[in-house]
C-alpha cells in the first residue's frame, strides 16, 4: 500500500476509488485490464494498479447533485412497470379428512413405535438364589 498509483494522493481516496469501480463491475461493467483475476476488487486494484479508471476529485456542490442523480436513478428503478409479473401463488388442492378409523390406527402405531418393543412377553422366569445364600455357600471348585 506504500506505493500509491500516480494522481492518487491517499490511501483512504485509492480505497474508496476501487470500491466504486468494484460496485461497477458487480453491476456488469466490463473488465478494462485482462487479468486472471476473477473478484471483482481484486480486478478493480489491477485497473487502478494500470491507470485505466478515470476519476476526479469533485467539489461538494458537485456531490450533492451526483448523490441527488443517484437517489433518483434508484427511485426510477423502484417504480419501473414489471416486465416479468410475479405468478399468482399456487392454490393447493383441498385434501380429504382422514377417517376417524384411520386415525386412531396411526394413533396406536405411533404409541406402540414411541413405547419400542416389549421384552417382558418372550422372557422365561429363571430362579435364582438370594444373595445372602450365595454368599454363604462355599464356592465350587470347577
Amino acid at each position: 500500500m506504500s506505493d500509491l498509483p500516480e494522481g492518487i494522493d491517499s490511501t483512504f481516496r485509492y480505497i474508496l476509488i476501487a470500491a466504486k469501480r468494484a460496485q461497477q463491475l458487480i453491476s456488469g461493467a466490463r473488465p478494462r485490464v485482462t487479468t486472471r483475476h476473477v473478484k471483482p476488487t481484486t480486478v478493480a486494484l489491477a485497473e487502478l494498479a494500470a491507470d485505466d479508471v478515470p476519476w476526479r476529485k469533485v467539489t461538494a456542490e458537485e456531490y450533492e447533485v451526483l448523490l441527488q442523480q443517484e437517489v433518483a436513478a434508484k427511485e426510477a428503478e423502484e417504480h419501473a412497470p414489471v416486465l416479468f409479473p410475479i405468478p399468482p401463488p399456487i392454490i393447493l388442492a383441498i385434501v380429504e379428512p382422514v377417517a376417524e378409523a384411520e386415525e386412531e390406527e396411526e394413533k396406536e402405531t405411533l404409541e406402540e413405535e414411541l413405547e419400542g418393543p416389549k421384552f417382558d412377553e418372550n422372557l422365561e422366569v429363571v430362579e435364582e438364589p438370594a444373595a445372602e445364600v450365595l454368599l454363604t455357600e462355599e464356592i465350587s471348585e470347577e
